[in-house]
C-alpha cells in the first residue's frame, strides 16, 4: 500500500527488514514464518506517522492540531456541525472517526459497540536496548502456564518486549519486581536469554487487551477508521495493517464522490461497510489464538499462515470502477 502511494522507499530507507520469525513453546521451536518477497518492514510507530505527515503537508493537507471537538451535532443521523474546544464551528463533507476505542463520532452517530476483554491474559510492554539475539530474529515464546513474550527490534538501538501473563499473576509478579519476571521468563525463553539483562532496569507499561466489533462502519458523511471500527489480538499482528488498507479505501472512495453525498453514503455502503467481514475474521482468528496458545498442538491447528503472512488486506483485487 505504502509503495501504490510512492512512500515505500522514504519509509524503508531507515527501516529494518525482517523475514523469519520463530515461535517457541516451553522453550522448544515449534515453527518458522517466513515472508517472502523482502519480508517485512519494522519502522516504529511515530517515525511512520511522522514521514506519512510529512508527505500530506507538502501535497497541501492542512492539520489543525490540540484542536479537540466539544460537540458534534447530528441531523438525519449524520454529523452537521463539530464545534472545537477554541469555539471554532465546522461544516464538513466528510468525518472520519478515527479517535479511538471511544471514539466520540461513533457515539454521535449511535452506532453500537461490542468490547470483548480478553480476561485471560494481561500485558506488559517494555522498551530495552537491542541484544545480539533479538538483532537476529524475531521470537515469539509461549508456555503452557499462560505466559508469552515477544522479543522484536524497534530501530537499529532499541527493542521492544511484550510479555503476556494471567492476571493473577500479573500483581504478585510487578509488585515484586524484576528478579520475579526474569525468574518466570527463564522457565520457557530459551534463546532470547541475552536480554535478560536489560529487563533489569525496562519501565513495563500494562496494556489492556480487548476486541471489538460494531454494527457499522459509516452512517451518511461520517465513517469509522482504525480502532474507532475494530480492535483485534496484537497476536494477528495485522491491525496497523488493515487499518492502513482501510484508509487507503476512504480515500479512493471520498475521491470518487466529489462532494456528492448521497454517492458517498452508496460508495461508503458498497466499497467500505464490507471491511467488517475482513475484520470479523481478523478478529475471530486472533480469539483462537488466545484461546489456544498455552497448547501446543492447539495453537498449531489453530494458526493460519495466510493471515499472519499476506493478510486479506495486502491482497490487492483489481478495484471496480467508481462510478
Amino acid at each position: 500500500m505504502l509503495a501504490r502511494h510512492g512512500l515505500a522507499d522514504l519509509v524503508g530507507r531507515n527501516g529494518l527488514r525482517r523475514d523469519t520469525i520463530r515461535y517457541y513453546h516451553d522453550g522448544d521451536p515449534i515453527q518458522e514464518i517466513r515472508f517472502p518477497d523482502g519480508g517485512f518492514l519494522i519502522r516504529p510507530y511515530r517515525e511512520l506517522v511522522e514521514l506519512i505527515y510529512t508527505s500530506c503537508a507538502m501535497a497541501g493537507v492542512e492539520f489543525w492540531f490540540d484542536a479537540g471537538i466539544d460537540d458534534l451535532a447530528t441531523g438525519e443521523g449524520r454529523p452537521a456541525e463539530l464545534t472545537l474546544h477554541d469555539g471554532r464551528r465546522l461544516h464538513a463533507g466528510v468525518v472520519i472517526g478515527a479517535d479511538g476505542t471511544k471514539s466520540a463520532v461513533r457515539q454521535a452517530l449511535a452506532i453500537e459497540q461490542c468490547t470483548m476483554p480478553y480476561e485471560r491474559v494481561l500485558m506488559r510492554v517494555a522498551t530495552v536496548p537491542l541484544s545480539a539475539s533479538v538483532a537476529q530474529l524475531n521470537r515469539l515464546y509461549f508456555s503452557s502456564d499462560g505466559w508469552f513474550t515477544y522479543f522484536y527490534p524497534i530501530s537499529r538501538d532499541e527493542a521492544r518486549v511484550f510479555v503476556g501473563l494471567p492476571p493473577e499473576d500479573d500483581k504478585e509478579i510487578f509488585q515484586d519486581g524484576i528478579p520475579a519476571l526474569l525468574d518466570e521468563l527463564k522457565k520457557f525463553v530459551t534463546d532470547s536469554s541475552d536480554t535478560f539483562n536489560h529487563l533489569q532496569a525496562a519501565t513495563w507499561q500494562r496494556i489492556k487487551v480487548s476486541s471489538l466489533r460494531v454494527e457499522a462502519y459509516h452512517r451518511g458523511n461520517a465513517a469509522l477508521l482504525g480502532s474507532a471500527a475494530f480492535a483485534c489480538h496484537p497476536m494477528t499482528g495485522m491491525g496497523m495493517s488493515y487499518t492502513l488498507r482501510d484508509a487507503e479505501i476512504l480515500a479512493d472512495v471520498i475521491c470518487a464522490a466529489g462532494g456528492d453525498a448521497e454517492l458517498l453514503d452508496r460508495l461508503l455502503y458498497a466499497r467500505y461497510e464490507p471491511r467488517r467481514h475482513a475484520h470479523r475474521q481478523l478478529i475471530d482468528y486472533g480469539d483462537a489464538l488466545a484461546a489456544t496458545f498455552r497448547d501446543r498442538a492447539s495453537y498449531l491447528a489453530a494458526f493460519r499462515p495466510d493471515l499472519h503472512i499476506h493478510g486479506e488486506a495486502c491482497a490487492v483485487p483489481d478495484a471496480p470502477q467508481l462510478v
